[in-house]
């Protein structure tokens, strides 16, 4: 067994979770966890911080400091708690389909992680907004279920990678991300962030957002309204001002 290193002691007490260890059959209660805790939220986008993604720098803001972040954020930390609990992990990178435009949104800024274990291949990823499985899922094409609805891997060439993240919300399969298997450096997150922080077409550069899953449901916010969804029921939305978006989000995200 691994000696627990304070890195790993101190993420493990920010979410909650009271083994010293992360086993393969434990990571779906450890996902739910790691989403229960941190959102998925755009403040450092629109104040411009500049920071590097690393393991060091991503435990101070997440763990020490009242921070969420975005896929590059969230999956980076969790790329680094995974290896340094023991597994075989790999970052790689992906493009999300935007299927409201119909289209592929900013190429190559999605983050996720690829698991390998004893039975298989799995992608892990808690940094989709609230689009999240909560348990890895195999490449082997298998279905897994979450509160959110269900989640696939297919293989399938794209002009944005050779396997594709399918989602089904409950109105039939629809792309998440597409992504390529070729294994990405961690310094590769920062070439992410600076294009969501910069282009044009990054959706995360204009305004105020934040969501999280909670143990009965989900919460999302902009800088107009906040909704809360609980135990499968219809959303309870509420208007709020821009400027209550930080108090709300301190109060209820973090």
């Amino acid at each position: 067994m691994i000696k627990m290193s304070d890195f790993l002691k101190e993420c493990f007490q920010k979410i909650g979770w009271e083994k010293d260890h992360v086993s393969f059959n434990d990571l779906p209660l450890f996902l739910k966890a790691m989403a229960y805790r941190f959102p998925f939220e755009n403040r450092a986008v629109l104040a411009k911080e500049n920071y590097k993604i690393t393991k060091e720098e991503l435990w101070q803001r997440l763990v020490k400091d009242q921070h969420g972040g975005l896929c590059y954020d969230l999956n980076g930390f969790l790329y680094f708690v995974l290896r340094e609990a023991g597994f075989h992990v790999k970052l790689i990178r992906g493009t999300v389909y935007a299927g409201n435009q119909e289209g592929w949104a900013l190429e190559r800024t999605h983050a996720a992680v690829w698991l390998s274990a004893e039975k298989g291949d799995y992608l892990v990823d808690t940094g989709f907004g609230i689009n999240l499985a909560l348990q890895p899922i195999p490449f082997s094409g298998e279905t897994v279920q979450s509160p959110v609805g269900a989640f696939r891997i297919i293989e399938k060439e794209t002009e944005m990678g050779s396997h594709v993240l399918l989602m089904d919300k409950g109105e039939g399969w629809q792309i998440g991300y597409a992504f390529t298997l070729k294994e990405s450096d961690p310094s590769d997150l920062d070439d992410m962030k600076d294009m969501i922080h910069s282009h044009e077409k990054s959706p995360f550069n204009k305004s105020p957002l934040a969501s999280k899953l909670t143990p009965n449901g989900r919460m999302v916010m902009s800088d107009r309204h906040f909704t809360i969804h609980e135990n499968g029921g219809e959303g309870q939305k509420s208007d709020i001002a821009p400027s209550e978006f930080e108090e709300k989000l301190n109060t209820h995200f973090l």
